[in-house]
């Protein structure tokens, strides 16, 4: 998906904005005892990485929309609300990370697989899949949005962009094709895919097993240090305009 520049510098500044309030989130939970209800999403120490080193480093090579940004903070809100979640900095970014990957995969029509996602995030990709499924079942396979809720979040980012005194975002609300929550039964039978190292099938594209086959021989210690071919034709397809991989984690 080819972005111009009217759409980078939104994405630019919602990224400002959604890093300043999952910070001061974060600020604010930091009194609050880590060792309790430790979750898939905490680590054993906080990254090294800034909330918005990350987020931009999510923009700079995930080439998601705008809107999943937006998404991915009402997910990150329903994590918090339904499980009385605590975000601090031991788990902020792997929530992230998580949150932003379903938003993308629910909301834009081409986007890349975990594998990709693990090291954009800078985790294991066996990790980043048992996140996207921890992640599922806490909210309940609530991905739809309406956008009378989208755009109330995205007013709400408005208004803490205007009190930081940084620049104010502005997507038009999001038009899904998805516009209803899939029952119990239906979530088991159409997301048993999701733990999967592949990308949502597309015309063309190379078949999941296939991929994921000779994508094990292309790891080192649970990163791909090469795409295989198929794998990196799928990536062309989806987002021609990225030819290399994002740097590893030891880059940071």
């Amino acid at each position: 998906m080819e972005t111009t520049p009217q759409q980078n510098s939104e994405g630019k500044a919602v990224v400002a904005v959604l890093a300043a309030v999952l910070e001061r989130l974060v600020n604010s939970n930091a009194h609050l005892p880590n060792g309790e209800n430790v979750t898939k999403f905490h680590a054993l120490k906080a990254p090294g990485i800034s909330i918005q080193q990350y987020l931009e480093r999510i923009h700079k090579y995930a080439s998601c929309s705008t809107e999943c940004f937006i998404l991915a903070l009402i997910y990150i809100d329903r994590l918090i609300q339904r499980n009385n979640f605590i975000l601090s900095d031991l788990n902020v970014h792997r929530v992230v990370i998580t949150a932003i990957l379903l938003a993308a995969k629910f909301f834009d029509d081409a986007y890349y697989n975990n594998a990709y996602y693990a090291k954009v995030g800078g985790v294991l990709v066996s990790e980043m899949n048992g996140l996207e499924v921890e992640f599922l079942f806490r909210i309940n396979f609530s991905l739809h949005v309406t956008p009378e809720v989208f755009v109330k979040y995205q007013d709400e980012l408005v208004s803490h962009a205007i009190g930081a005194g940084l620049e104010s975002p502005r997507t038009a609300p999001p038009t899904t094709p998805h516009t209803q929550e899939y029952p119990p039964m239906v979530q088991q039978q159409c997301y048993p895919s999701l733990p999967t190292n592949s990308c949502e099938p597309t015309a063309g594209f190379q078949p999941k097993s296939e991929i994921e086959a000779e994508s094990h021989s292309h790891r080192y210690d649970g990163y791909p240090v090469s795409k295989p071919q198929h794998e990196e034709q799928l990536h062309q397809q989806c987002h021609p305009q990225f030819q290399t991989q994002p740097p590893s984690k030891s880059d940071w």
